[in-house]
């Protein structure tokens, strides 16, 4: 394959990729509002999986491809940019409020689950064992924010659409995903082939354009919900997403094929999640919302990261 048509490829699956995320998640959010789930409910749930949808199927098609360096990259730069580039960038434009519940149930979960991840990559492989064991914790996961969302009543439940969009709504939600699967595909072919054609590793790729690509959804959701106002769906839907990414993406892809860790990467990539999910866990906790200078703290944070991945 040419670079130019990896290229072209490549260009394609993240149109493919972004159109059908929002498609899925415009479609899933309006059958989810039909049973009156709360918008933070529906940022936790809904949202995080459709806008971390690019992400999980990226990693697995990279890892039946045979890529489980691209799966590793694709996690860690989706995470990290969802934090940095997306947390920030919308936190410049109007600054967050967390829900104090968030602060005491969700937030923790993503904490514990990064640690985790960072322990078991320390032991340089994430086999089937580990992969299993976190599917089982993304269950347990929904089932925990589901039963917490009606604990919390659904007083601030989204109106309810009309009758008649159920349909289009269905639809919505089923081409939007078969978008996603396509586009995926795409991505990662274009992708390998890029980075063989410049001399790259296909980590480096995973962890910069496929990450990025795949983090669209997120950063056009979470603009968009930031500037109506709708924090809790901004905080929800970054929280989920990373929570499904290394639970899901990184779950579902270990269960298919064993991933081995660079050594590397335990000098800084890892170090590098770790470092922005504490910061932005150290901000919430002390402002209770995100104001502007952290969000510009994360954004020049994800500026020197990207910088640094090709140093």
């Amino acid at each position: 394959m040419s670079f130019a048509t990896a290229a072209v490829l490549s260009l394609i699956g993240l149109v493919a990729l972004t159109v059908g995320a929002e498609w899925l998640v415009r479609g899933a959010s309006r059958l989810a509002a039909q049973f009156g789930i709360s918008p933070l409910a529906i940022g936790l749930t809904v949202v995080a999986y459709g806008t971390s949808a690019p992400e999980i199927v990226a990693s697995l098609v990279a890892a039946a491809a045979g890529y489980p360096e691209m799966t590793v990259g694709n996690v860690l730069g989706s995470n990290i940019a969802n934090v940095g580039l997306i947390l920030g960038a919308t936190a410049v434009l109007t600054p967050l409020a967390i829900a104090p519940a968030v602060l005491r149930r969700e937030l923790p979960f993503l904490v514990g689950v990064t640690l985790l991840l960072a322990f078991f990559a320390y032991r340089l492989e994430i086999g089937r064992g580990v992969g299993l064991t976190f599917i089982g914790l993304m269950i347990l996961f929904n089932t925990l924010s589901l039963r917490w969302a009606r604990a919390d009543g659904n007083t601030s439940a989204s109106p309810r659409p009309p009758d008649e969009s159920l349909s289009r709504s269905s639809v919505l939600t089923i081409v939007g995903l078969g978008l996603l699967l396509g586009g995926a595909q795409l991505l990662v072919a274009g992708a390998v082939s890029i980075a063989r054609a410049v001399g790259l590793s296909e980590f480096i790729i995973g962890v910069t354009l496929v990450a990025i690509g795949t983090s669209l959804p997120e950063l056009a959701t979470s603009v968009v919900a930031g500037l109506k106002g709708q924090t809790d769906l901004v905080i929800g839907a970054i929280v989920g997403s990373n929570v499904f990414n290394i639970l899901g993406a990184l779950g579902l892809s270990t269960i298919i094929q064993p991933i081995h860790i660079d050594p590397a990467l335990l000098r800084f990539e890892f170090p590098a999640l770790m470092a922005f999910t504490l910061a932005t866990a150290i901000f919430l906790y002390t402002g209770k919302r995100l104001v502007r200078w952290e969000g510009a703290f994360l954004l020049g944070g994800y500026a020197a990261f990207i910088a640094l991945v090709f140093r």
